[in-house]
């Protein structure tokens, strides 16, 4: 495949060690890695297009609390999610936790380790960092970019999964996936 073309796929790509059950609704190109579990067994969890949801995470709802996940989203690897709202272009880093009825705007990026605790809110295109058992909000420092160029990343990993491909990213793809990245934040408003 070229990496001119962003991979589009109907089914979701769901690695054989993950597991996803329940009232899960799929946007195209969704993939979910190993050991992850997404788990909407007490209430409904939306995965927008081109989300990854990473090594060993965790999306779990209540009965009260379902999950949205809106589209080129990357949840990075150990990460818990339960009850919850993130938008399009938003990055979860690695470690963190989004509890129920936290919302995280538009474009956001939540740094590694971070908590973010039921009913938080934060604003479109922040970054957010770990600041001891708090958080720090930097409003408008965002650079989704490179979140949605990881998530370009993820579907072309998924269709490499596929054809037992495992190589490493040249530098002028990645370069091609930030421009790419670019062009679907214009056109998301983002």
């Amino acid at each position: 495949m070229s990496y001119n073309q962003i991979p589009n796929f109907t089914k979701p790509f769901i690695h054989p060690n993950a597991t996803a059950f329940g009232m899960i609704e799929f946007g195209i190109s969704v993939s979910i890695w190993p050991g992850a579990v997404v788990r909407a067994d007490m209430n409904k969890i939306k995965l927008g297009d081109y989300v990854n949801i990473q090594d060993n995470s965790t999306l779990h709802t209540d009965s009260t609390s379902p999950i949205s996940i809106g589209e080129w989203t990357l949840v990075g690897h150990n990460v818990m999610i339960h009850g919850c709202k993130i938008g399009k272009g938003v990055l979860v880093g690695i470690g963190s936790i989004v509890l129920d009825n936290a919302e995280i705007g538009d474009g956001s990026q939540i740094a590694a380790g971070c908590m973010i605790r039921g009913g938080k809110k934060i604003p479109p295109r922040s970054l957010v960092v770990p600041n001891g058992s708090d958080i720090k909000i930097f409003p408008g420092k965002a650079k989704p970019e490179l979140t949605v160029a990881g998530c370009i990343e993820y579907a072309h990993l998924s269709v490499r999964f596929a054809q037992n491909i495992f190589v490493p990213f040249q530098k002028e793809e990645e370069v091609h996936f930030v421009s790419q990245a670019k062009e679907i934040l214009t056109k998301l408003g983002i």
